[in-house]
């Protein structure tokens, strides 16, 4: 009996969390990490990207869709709550071993040696969406720090099937043409009608390494449109220069109220994503 309540309660949490994120755009108010979140190139002919973040006592992963949306579109999302687990992104399953699959584990901090997954979910790229596996598969956490070289985690899934195992192997980097190369993307998006503005630099540190996230800023707005003040709320350091740094520089049009313009006391989120898009523009 104690089994089957267990069971029904993973079930209903399941169903919670979908209802929270699913369907909604990352830069939602509500569903922002508490720290700060990374993202990882999931599939760049579907221009898709998995999410990472804490909210509350939950770690969560998303999968986002961008399309024409500034910030794109949750699809799907799987949450893990005990303190000592985290995901795992270089994960294989000999029972599916093209398939790109993610796991948890209790490491040690600095242990990057392989483990076998305590739960662990294979990504339907069609679907967009996470199935639960009950196969074996075993995770590395080796090989994360370094340059993009424009993959994303399907061509690492094609690696660790050749293997069969994963890891990082140096000397197979990712066959790319011009045309699907990397190229970094950042969007933006704020209450009121930009009128001119320039796009935030992508860091050279952040690019080098691969880093991803959003960038949340609060932002006063002037009554003739321009900015008075940008403060970073949360998101990378080595990134939330460069957003503040654009921002400060945009002009908005003037928010009219009653027949007068007001101030504007606002949210911008900015999301620097390592993306297979050939514009830098949302």
């Amino acid at each position: 009996m104690l089994v089957g309540l267990l069971a029904a309660a993973t079930v209903t949490q399941a169903q919670d969390i979908k209802q929270r994120f699913v369907g909604k755009s990352p830069c939602a108010p509500d569903i922002q990490s508490e720290r700060s979140d990374f993202g990882l190139r999931l599939d760049k002919t579907r221009n898709t990207e998995l999410l990472y973040r804490n909210i509350g006592n939950a770690k969560v992963l998303l999968i986002v869709e961008y399309l024409q949306q500034d910030c794109g579109l949750i699809r799907d999302v799987i949450q893990i709550t005990h303190p000592a687990k985290d995901f795992e992104f270089r994960c294989f399953d000999p029972q599916a071993p093209s398939d790109v699959i993610i796991g948890t584990s209790i490491r040690k901090y600095g242990n990057v040696k392989l483990v076998t997954a305590i739960e662990a979910w294979r990504v339907d790229l069609k679907g967009q969406k996470f199935i639960q596996t009950s196969h074996k598969v075993t995770c590395s956490a080796e090989g994360w720090a370094g340059g993009d070289d424009g993959s994303d985690l399907v061509d690492e899934a094609r690696k660790y099937a050749a293997h069969h195992k994963p890891g990082q192997f140096a000397s197979e980097e990712a066959a790319l043409s011009k045309d699907t190369q990397a190229t970094p993307l950042t969007r933006v998006t704020i209450g009121g009608s930009l009128i001119e503005g320039i796009q935030p630099k992508y860091p050279g540190e952040a690019l080098r390494k691969g880093i991803t996230g959003t960038i949340v800023l609060h932002v006063i707005l002037e009554k003739d449109g321009t900015v008075r003040q940008v403060e970073v709320v949360s998101g990378q350091p080595v990134l939330a220069q460069a957003a503040v740094d654009a921002v400060r520089e945009w002009k908005y049009q003037p928010t009219i109220l009653n027949g007068e313009a007001v101030e504007v006391d606002t949210l911008a989120y900015v999301i620097f994503a390592l993306s297979s898009a050939r514009k830098t523009n949302p």
